[in-house]
């Protein structure tokens, strides 16, 4: 009867999470849901105690059920609380500050490293429009809500140095938080040159944005993050870019033209994707387009992800 119950319980768990990401794939509900853990912990606690209770006749997977059933209640009653990043003022006394983010590109650098690391943030990559800074190398905005007493903090959360033809370039949201570590929001706006190629690497608590690097030579892509909904799109830049993204529950758009070599390496649990209808062909663990070999542009991806779902967009590129 036990086994019964124990295989009873786990289709049931397959069948509420399929359910749940099908309402988060449509929007029905939003990624903020998963926040709601950090509210119901305690529930598991409670649950497994009762478990005890029975001589541990109820199984592990059970307990999940009636926790995500949970969370599904709660969301119903009190709404999907926002990603980390999109959070208004809570606290009193917190201000919020937009400063200008810029960077020059001294006449002797080929390539750069730009390390973000973030908090909870909204994010907008994009390059820089021909013609325009053509001196520079980043330029955007920073808006950070502050909390408290931020007297003494370093409030540039920018650094620089070279070494021979590498621009070392780091931007920070922990500088504007130090003192007190309430930082709840920053947004970054941030306009790259496309005139060297990159090494970008972000961490993040959780983002919700794009990056578009379609016009950016980005040899080295590495993004660490928590919950979040973003989209990365790449271009036909004629070079081999190698990322590695690590995510919790996360909603993950790739764009990548139908002319560029796309070889994915996944892994992860409970994660959905649409590999399989947009071409990609199964071999292992990777998924490879067809065009790999022959393509002049290659992407190559490892993603790590929790659980979520990865959507892929192949674009037709206009041949002029």
């Amino acid at each position: 009867m036990r086994k019964v119950f124990g295989s009873i319980s786990r289709g049931l768990l397959l069948i509420t999470l399929g359910v749940i990401f099908f309402l988060l794939n449509y929007d029905i509900l939003s990624w903020g849901f998963w926040v709601h853990v950090a509210d119901l912990w305690p529930l598991i606690l409670i649950l497994a105690g009762i478990g005890l209770l029975f001589s541990r006749r109820i199984p592990l997977s059970a307990v999940l059920l009636v926790f995500l059933l949970s969370m599904v209640a709660y969301s119903m009653v009190v709404g999907d609380k926002p990603l980390p990043g999109q959070m208004n003022n809570l606290f009193n006394g917190g201000t919020t500050e937009t400063r200008p983010i810029s960077v020059p590109l001294p006449p002797d650098v080929k390539k750069a490293k730009v390390n973000l690391n973030l908090g909870g943030a909204k994010v907008s990559v994009v390059a820089l429009e021909p013609g325009v800074s053509e001196n520079q190398l980043m330029t955007g905005n920073y808006q950070g809500l502050e909390q408290g007493n931020m007297s003494g903090t370093n409030k540039s959360g920018l650094s620089t140095t070279q070494s021979g033809d590498t621009l070392n370039v780091t931007l920070s949201s922990a500088s504007f938080g130090r003192n007190t570590g309430n930082m709840t929001r920053s947004d970054f706006e941030l306009n790259l040159s496309n005139k060297v190629h990159y090494d970008l690497d972000m961490s993040a608590g959780a983002i919700n944005g794009t990056m578009d690097l379609s016009r950016l030579l980005v040899d080295n892509l590495k993004i660490s993050t928590g919950a979040s909904d973003f989209s990365v799109q790449f271009g036909d830049t004629g070079i081999a870019t190698h990322g590695k993204i690590d995510s919790g529950a996360s909603k993950l758009t790739l764009v990548i033209p139908e002319n560029v070599g796309v070889t994915i390496r996944l892994n992860g649990v409970a994660t959905s994707t649409n590999f399989m209808g947009s071409g990609l062909l199964s071999d292992d663990k990777n998924w490879v387009s067809p065009n790999y070999s022959a393509a002049k542009t290659k992407i190559n991806l490892d993603i790590s992800m929790a659980a979520g779902s990865i959507q892929l967009e192949r674009p037709k590129t206009n041949i002029q």
